[in-house]
């Protein structure tokens, strides 16, 4: 008798805890680079490059809502791609102009625009709940596209496209409230964007046409020849 008594009071904070009233929750998502990127980028050098960066503005505003059970859940995923993107650059290139138009019509020279675009996106955040236990498994999958444009050429010499995507699981004993859940659901979206990010990176790495690229822009710079030239 005790031992079914048990059960059910368990039952009922679960219950308690992911049914009644909306419960309104945006989960803070972290604009610091992870290992994830890291990893993927392999190589990191500094180059004397200026780049203008245009990220579509799809993708800078992208927030994503979810309604799971009594949680409403909103997820800024374009501040953080973006803020972690930014970052990455600046591993790579020594001057970065933040531009609002997928064309420069800035005054400082630039070598190169970069021009980053949303594809697609998906996020599928579950709840399981059990006995003993309360689960969140999400799936996140996020499509982007980059390219650099060469200014002095007027022509594009790297494109890239990722196709990151993740399932991550999550439980907690007993008892979840829909912050934790929320934490655990932004900690998916996290590692899939720093996978994104990464992978877009080992892809510049790899491209011999864009290490060709600056490695004439490179000499160019160290020989005064840099060039004032527009789009």
């Amino acid at each position: 008798m005790k031992k079914t008594f048990c059960i059910m009071l368990l039952s009922l904070v679960v219950a308690v805890t992911f049914t009644g009233c909306a419960v309104k929750i945006s989960p803070g998502l972290n604009s610091s680079l992870g290992m994830e990127v890291f990893n993927n980028m392999k190589t990191i050098e500094l180059h004397d490059i200026s780049v203008a960066l245009y990220i579509d503005q799809e993708l800078r505003d992208l927030v994503i809502n979810r309604k799971i059970k009594a949680g409403e859940f909103s997820f800024d995923i374009g501040n953080a791609f973006s803020a972690k993107f930014i970052k990455a650059l600046a591993y790579s290139f020594k001057k970065i102009n933040i531009v609002e138009s997928p064309d420069y019509t800035g005054t400082d020279p630039i070598d190169a625009i970069i021009r980053v675009s949303l594809q697609d996106v998906t996020l599928l955040p579950r709840l399981h709940e059990g006995f003993s236990t309360v689960s969140t498994e999400t799936y996140t999958r996020l499509s982007i596209r980059g390219e650099i444009y060469d200014i002095d050429e007027k022509k594009i010499v790297w494109v890239g496209t990722t196709q990151a995507n993740e399932t991550v699981k999550h439980e907690e004993m007993m008892q979840m409230s829909y912050q934790e859940a929320g934490r655990s659901i932004a900690s998916a979206i996290d590692w899939v964007i720093d996978r994104a990010v990464g992978d877009l990176f080992n892809q510049m790495n790899n491209s011999s046409e864009l290490r060709n690229f600056i490695e004439k822009r490179v000499s160019f710079h160290k020989w005064g020849l840099y060039r004032d030239t527009q789009p």
